[in-house]
């Protein structure tokens, strides 16, 4: 028996075939978007209708959360609507452990200490417990923590009416309880008093429960002195250092031990060693106070160190750590690792005087979050949906032969994929009669081959990837800006002598998204009937015999479904390189000591020319005439407004650590140099761009010309590149 389908996962998913395991899982692939999960998770699947699919409205987001848990659908007009989804969105915070300490009031107190009475109990008997010790009082053998005794307790710091209310509390709990159960009949529970004339075996159970009890409110007792120092601060160097046996009792915990003692005196000492709190940190400087006689001597041999033991936090400070956790600590406290305190500015950034490098609230995301131009699926989104109109129109097989792809006529290599074709009617009959019997199979009419790539049994991101990586030094050679071809050109020589694989990921992605956004650039398309793809790491060499070529004109549908698959297996691999390049970028950031500096900045060079030309792609989709056209839900303009802010978080990064090469203008040319004693790389990578102040600054106010892909070329990568103003 296969899984039962979720309805809900139905209806946004198409369910593919049975995993070959025992999960008793299904493939499935979104239809909005047609991103694939193999493995078929519930949770994986809501997650991405809820927060990740680019292709689903805002209003079918709210839809689906409100479907996942059982509420109905909220109409737009509903004035309950904002307040119903925010409290769903925060529904789970509740429910997190530890999000609230409770009370230590005398009965909780009470309650808590028999819990971990029993459970230390319940451990004794299975086996043995660490760090616990014997200890004879009275003829009796007890198992007594070495938290409980008295030379691991310095003196309580003072308290206050507060804390006097809260130790009252616990010693009235205590006391009622003994009081209780000292009231109660013969038929109830024997006396405690007259225990002479009680058989053995039930002399036994009560010096058990005797003992019990008394362990609970011990253990109470330090619960709660620990409760009371929790939120003080350490006593100095003398405090700690005298002995705990000068110190008196307070009223409170006299109260609470005599009667203890009343009941049980055996247990005296233990009970007095736990009215102390436990220190949270040891003064380093404090000398240990245990006066035991086989301390002295130089043959002596030295006691094993107890283990350190951290103070849990107060319920405010874990609740302030869970939010900061939640929202994550600003960039800035990361990169100085620093304690983040969750505000805006926090306190790290709020306390420095003269913040030269930061005029801003805090910053919580990462360089990744802070630009989803290539996480967005847009060219995988559009390939989907046309693979789909086309399969519904045209009935698919699989194609003995083979499709080849390159970008240059006189290129050393072809790509090579398997392909799928179908049979197009071409011009219909004149006469209707005809057209009848065309559409009945009895008549043949005209015919045009049709062809698409096969995704499914075929790795077209992959051989996109190694197709491009061959072809490396053929598209950097034929790269028309200066600038740009000098620093990947340089980049490429560094990444290989120094492999550093950071550059050589960067300018991997400069590649792509070359291959995606430049207008110039065209896939050059031909069907090979007779020979079979080649595998995923094999290249074909150039051959003219026997293909045949699938013109854009003639042949418009395969030439441009084609095109739209090859721009969809390309973006999946700019998308894994983004994000690996920007989390790698962020990481040699954040670090204190890092060697290669300059190699650093030209990554973030080469990076931020790769996201103004990105930024021209969405820019360039604002054009009405591909309004209809545009498969996700947020505009254009959403995407194409990132850059400003990526790039601002960039700089601020790269000044913060110092980056940036030091320049000044040369006096004869007007143009950027790096100052002497600079990196050779910085100071041959300054004299072969050639740039002046005044360019960059042209570059800043550049404009989007629909036409020129590299319209946009270093209006952000000026922001790093031009001097610090004089102060």
């Amino acid at each position: 028996m296969g899984r039962k389908p979720n309805q809900l996962i139905l209806e946004y998913f198409t369910r593919g075939p049975k995993l070959e395991d025992a999960s008793n899982r299904y493939q499935h692939t979104c239809k909005a978007c047609g991103e694939k999960f193999p493995k078929g998770r519930i949770d994986s699947l809501t997650t991405h209708l809820v927060k990740k699919c680019q292709a689903l409205s805002m209003s079918a987001r709210q839809s689906i959360v409100m479907r996942i848990h059982d509420l109905p659908a909220l109409d737009d007009s509903d004035p309950n609507k904002a307040a119903m989804l925010a409290k769903i969105k925060a529904g789970k915070a509740s429910d997190l452990p530890y999000s609230t300490r409770p009370a230590f009031d005398g009965l909780n107190v009470l309650a808590e200490a028999s819990r971990r009475v029993g459970a230390s109990d319940q451990t004794k008997r299975g086996r043995a417990i660490r760090f616990t010790q014997p200890m004879t009082v009275g003829g009796k053998t007890i198992m007594i923590d070495p938290a409980l005794e008295a030379e691991a307790f310095h003196p309580p710091p003072s308290t206050d009416n507060n804390d006097e209310l809260i130790l009252a509390g616990v010693a009235a709990a205590a006391n009622a309880s003994l009081s209780a159960t000292g009231e109660r009949g013969p038929s109830a529970s024997p006396s405690l008093q007259n225990n002479d004339s009680l058989p053995t075996d039930t002399n036994a159970d009560e010096r058990q429960s005797s003992s019990q009890l008394s362990l609970i409110a011990a253990s109470a007792s330090e619960m709660a002195s620990q409760s009371l120092a929790m939120g003080n601060e350490l006593t100095d160097e003398q405090n700690v250092g005298s002995s705990w046996t000068d110190q008196q009792l307070s009223s409170t915990d006299q109260f609470l031990l005599d009667s203890l003692q009343g009941h049980d005196p055996t247990l005296a000492a233990t009970q007095r060693a736990a009215s102390y709190p436990r220190p949270i940190a040891m003064n380093p400087n404090t000398t240990s106070t245990k006066g035991f006689v086989n301390d002295f001597g130089a043959g002596a041999a030295p006691k094993p160190q107890k283990p350190k033991v951290r103070s849990r936090f107060s319920a405010d400070r874990r609740k302030e750590v869970q939010e900061v956790r939640k929202r994550g600590a600003c960039i800035r406290c990361r990169m100085l690792k620093k304690p983040c305190s969750g505000d805006s500015p926090c306190q790290t950034c709020a306390s420095v005087e003269s913040a030269r490098l930061w005029k801003q609230p805090c910053i919580r995301t990462r360089l990744v979050e802070e630009c989803e131009l290539y996480g967005a699926g847009l060219h995988t989104t559009l390939a989907f949906h046309d693979v789909n109109s086309m399969q519904t129109q045209i009935k698919y097989e699989s194609y003995v032969g083979r499709v080849e792809a390159a970008h240059f006529d006189d290129g050393p290599f072809y790509v090579t994929f398997s392909a799928l074709i179908g049979q197009k009617a071409g011009m219909s009959p004149i006469d209707p009669q005809l057209q009848a019997l065309v559409e009945d199979g009895q008549f043949q009419g005209s015919t045009q081959d049709m062809y698409m790539l096969d995704g499914e049994t075929d790795d077209l991101p992959g051989k996109c990837e190694f197709y491009i990586k061959r072809l490396q030094s053929t598209f950097i050679e034929n790269e028309t800006s200066p600038i740009i071809k000098s620093t990947l050109t340089l980049a490429a020589h560094l990444a290989d002598e120094k492999k550093d694989s950071l550059l050589d990921r960067v300018v991997e992605l400069w590649l792509v998204t070359h291959v995606l956004v430049d207008l110039e650039l065209q896939w050059k398309l031909f069907v090979h009937p007779l020979l079979p793809p080649t595998p995923a790491d094999t290249l074909a060499m150039p051959s003219e015999e026997g293909r045949v070529p699938i013109d854009r004109n003639a042949n418009a549908d395969s030439y441009n479904l084609i095109c739209s698959q090859l721009r969809a297996a390309v973006e999946k691999r700019a998308s894994l390189l983004s994000k690996n390049v920007m989390n790698e970028l962020e990481r040699r950031l954040l670090q204190r000591h890092h060697s290669s500096w300059f190699e650093t900045y030209l990554v973030s060079v080469i990076l931020l020319n790769c996201v103004e030309r990105a930024c021209w792609l969405f820019t360039s989709w604002e054009n009405e005439n591909f309004v209809g056209r545009w498969p996700l839900d947020k505009r254009p303009q959403y995407y194409a407004n990132q850059g400003d802010r990526f790039s601002e978080i960039l700089h601020m990064l790269l000044r913060m650590r110092g980056l940036p090469p030091k320049t000044t203008i040369n006096t004869e040319t007007s143009l950027l140099k790096a100052v002497e004693n600079s990196d050779p790389n910085a100071i041959l990578w300054f004299d072969t761009i050639q740039i002046s102040p005044l360019y960059l600054e042209e570059r800043q106010m550049a404009q989007f010309d629909p036409t020129n892909s590299r319209s946009l070329d270093l209006k952000y990568a000026s922001k790093i590149l031009l001097p610090p103003p004089a102060a």
